[in-house]
């Protein structure tokens, strides 16, 4: 064997060197590894961001559903909303797209789409979808006032006023640009079981007659409606809940939230119907009370009352809207007292008069935007797949 073969010398060295390869070969592949975690883990991350942005996309599209703005879509068209930066990190853009028929008077439906981001730079983004249904409900009016008792006036009265009245009338604060697009209708004044449980005909007017006999009134017929909504339906969509014997004094407090929209979260706010400019004009909160409710002061306020018992309203108060009332115990009364006065329409078992200026005056207007700009016409997802991932 030569000479140089037989050297040992340097051998160590080729060994070290040798062995630092194999280190750092096994550090890169570490590190590789890693990284790759550190990819995935990340991109999961964004990915799941995504989904529960695109997530809250859909629900604050609901939780903040404009009836007035969404009701004008027509059917194929889209109505696409800005960026939304969530407090958490992600943002959303959503679109809503109303699908169906535009002879479709009491349900529409509407195709709502979100594509949730993650922060910072887009490593993927997830879109979701919901289809969901809003009523435009029709649950009043056959009368500007349907009992199934009585109507008495308990005050000795001039000779001419009539206090409940079936023919069409604004609510005097609303311009007519306000109720331009709502057909006028004419209606009887009252509709009653019994006729002769009416003290005086003649405080009643209507068309085609100012009194309609309807034997088939009673406590559980009343509130029945093409719709399908319960009295008990109704409940569940309110925005307020107050306890028996509530008593509201003086006029609304039409609050604005942290963005200057309406605060329909303020139990005190019960819509602006004197500022067509005001945010809460459009606003008709649904207010349950579960048992008698007593309305005093020199204000207007507007929405959908359901009560479980007796309504009484002093004068010079004002609404407009509708009154529901169901007796759980006692008595379902409206006792009209002094210059109150009632625009919409009025469900319930009985109708007093104790003041000679207080009036029930039909109003198409008041019920139809009662009815389309409260929770009654908040849409809810078709069933039983109203959800879905797209990609």
């Amino acid at each position: 064997m030569p000479e140089r073969l037989r050297e040992t010398g340097g051998f160590a060295l080729a060994m070290a060197i040798f062995a630092l390869v194999l280190l750092a070969a096994v550090v890169a592949g570490g590190y590789y590894s890693a990284s790759q975690e550190f990819q995935i883990g990340r991109g999961m991350r964004s990915l799941t961001t995504s989904l529960y942005a695109g997530e809250a996309g859909i629900r604050e599209v609901l939780a903040d559903w404009d009836p007035v703005l969404y009701s004008t879509i027509g059917p194929g068209d889209t109505f696409a909303l800005a960026p939304v930066s969530l407090p958490g990190g992600g943002s959303y853009t959503a679109q809503i797209v109303r699908v169906g028929r535009a002879a479709d008077s009491l349900k529409r439906y509407f195709y709502i789409q979100a594509v949730g981001r993650p922060p910072g730079p887009n490593l993927g983004e997830r879109r979701q979808a919901m289809v969901v249904r809003a009523r435009f409900p029709d649950i009043c009016c056959q009368a500007a006032a349907k009992v199934y008792d009585d109507v008495e006036w308990n005050v000795t009265l001039g000779p001419t006023s009539k206090q409940i009245t079936g023919y069409d009338t604004d609510p005097p604060s609303w311009a007519p640009s306000v109720c331009a697009s709502f057909p006028s209708e004419n209606l009887p004044g009252v509709r009653i079981r019994n006729p002769s449980e009416i003290d005086l005909h003649s405080r009643i007017a209507g068309w085609p007659d100012s009194v309609v006999a309807d034997g088939t009134l009673t406590q559980a017929t009343l509130f029945n409606n093409t719709s399908g909504l319960t009295f008990d339906d109704m409940v569940q969509l309110a925005d307020y809940h107050f306890p028996a014997g509530y008593s509201w004094s003086g006029d609304s407090n039409p609050s604005l939230d942290a963005s200057g929209r309406c605060n329909r979260a303020d139990p005190d706010n019960w819509g602006e119907p004197d500022d067509e400019s005001h945010p809460c004009f459009d606003f008709f909160p649904m207010i349950h009370v579960a048992g008698n409710l007593n309305m005093t002061g020199n204000g207007t306020v507007q929405g959908i009352l359901l009560v479980e018992g007796n309504v009484t309203i002093q004068g010079p108060f004002k609404f407009y809207g509708l009154i529901l009332m169901r007796p759980t115990t006692g008595t379902a009364d409206l006792q009209l007292i002094s210059q109150a006065e009632v625009y919409g329409g009025v469900l319930g078992e009985d109708v007093d008069f104790d003041g000679p200026l207080g009036e029930v005056y039909f109003s198409s207007c008041a019920v139809e935007r009662a009815e389309r700009l409260s929770n009654l016409a908040r849409p809810v997802p078709v069933s039983p797949r109203a959800w879905v991932e797209l990609f």
